[in-house]
């Protein structure tokens, strides 16, 4: 037995927690009015795509699973070139603004593979440190043998990884070091820890990294507008 729709209210909306995001959505709807629609063939791209994605393999499949969400082929297009309209008018919008953003997150954006080892204690540390650096044992040896952490299972090694993945106190070790670099024993809350850059894979700024860093630009502007329409007010106590 199927419940009858209601007329949903704010309030209802805010205590489902799903009023910001009904906002966003409206808000991309506003922004994205004036885009130019896909033509025949990207169309027909967008819905290949969308159907393989979700699993979806003839139209008696499709039909059924459109019957299911309430929706009809026309409403079903706009579901699927939504995404895409809001990628046009991001990389439209924010063109002049994507090289200078490339760099300013970069270092974030360039993956990283490395090798590591954690112990509790800094004696044992420096000792496989050394055994390491002075060709007693592979760090893949060392790693497999003593490290505390589940990269003991693969020898250590991690990666290619964002460089924004690992702890922020690796992750900088990880910036400033060359590849093939060994550091010495450095503690990390209650670990110590042993090192080595392996490889750094430098992230270009091809048409991939250019729409991901245009959604960026366009969740931030997003943000900015939902702020502005929905200023914090007062608490009327604090008035009192």
């Amino acid at each position: 037995m199927s419940t009858p729709l209601t007329v949903v209210t704010l309030e209802q909306l805010a205590g489902w927690g799903l009023l910001q995001q009904v906002q966003r959505e409206s808000c991309i709807d506003q922004l994205i009015h004036e885009v130019r629609p896909p033509d025949a063939n990207q169309l027909e791209t967008l819905q290949k795509q969308w159907l393989q994605s979700h699993g979806i393999p003839n139209q008696r499949a499709l039909h059924g699973w459109l019957n299911q969400q309430g929706l009809n082929e026309e409403s079903w297009t706009k579901l699927i070139t939504r995404p895409w309209l809001w990628q046009q008018w991001c990389q439209g919008q924010f063109k002049d603004q994507i090289t200078s953003y490339y760099l300013k997150r970069k270092s974030q954006l360039d993956h990283v593979s490395y090798s590591l080892l954690r112990v509790r204690e800094r004696t044992l540390a420096t000792e496989l440190y050394l055994r390491i650096k002075e060709g007693e044992a592979t760090f893949e040896q060392v790693a497999s043998e003593y490290s505390a952490g589940p990269e003991r299972n693969s020898g250590g090694q991690l990666g290619p990884v964002p460089m924004q993945q690992p702890h922020p106190v690796l992750a900088r070790l990880l910036q400033v070091s060359s590849p093939g670099q060994l550091w010495s024993p450095k503690q990390l809350e209650n670990w110590w820890i042993v090192v080595r850059l392996n490889q750094l894979h430098a992230t270009e700024l091809d048409t991939k990294t250019a729409q991901q860093l245009a959604l960026e630009l366009g969740d931030q502007h997003l943000k900015q507008l939902l702020e502005l329409s929905n200023p914090t007010r007062d608490n009327p106590q604090d008035s009192a």
